[in-house]
């Protein structure tokens, strides 16, 4: 049996990154590994930086981190979203797994939800004549801790 990184618990959650990283072409490295067992355990969103701190201790520098969400973001393993002024956040692009996001605007907390109301309109684009329809919602208001501050 090969060893597996602290963060990758199971030889069946190893197998599944390492074919979702052939699947889309990747090698298959520890920084990847470990970036996107990341993001599919703990989905997000997380900026750069977050990721970076959940990581192993020495398990990668920042710039591998970018490397790798780029590569990520190019073969749709990662979507990316601009939740906050110039910060990019980053999440495991499950198409299983479909959810919005509310970010308060005062502490940046941000809250997932799964009710979607577009569903409807996508079914009209796709009578339309539409295909591999996407979409994005991201709301933005004050959340419950900072209303009582």
């Amino acid at each position: 049996m090969s060893t597996l990184p602290t963060s990758i618990k199971t030889e069946e959650e190893n197998a599944k990154i390492v074919g979702l990283l052939k699947e889309k072409g990747l090698s298959v490295t520890l920084p990847r590994k470990l970036i996107l067992a990341l993001l599919i355990k703990e989905h997000g969103p997380f900026s750069a930086e977050d990721i970076f701190k959940k990581l192993p201790k020495n398990a990668c520098d920042q710039a591998t981190i970018y490397r790798c969400l780029n590569q990520f973001i190019e073969t749709q393993l990662v979507t990316s979203a601009y939740l906050e002024k110039d910060m990019a956040h980053f999440e495991f692009n499950d198409p299983h797994h479909h959810h919005h996001h509310i970010i308060c605007k005062i502490c940046k907390k941000i809250d997932s939800f799964h009710d979607c109301i577009l569903d409807k309109i996508e079914s009209t684009l796709v009578k339309k004549g539409y295909k591999d329809i996407q979409h994005r919602l991201e709301f933005f208001g004050v959340c419950g801790s900072c209303q009582k501050s």
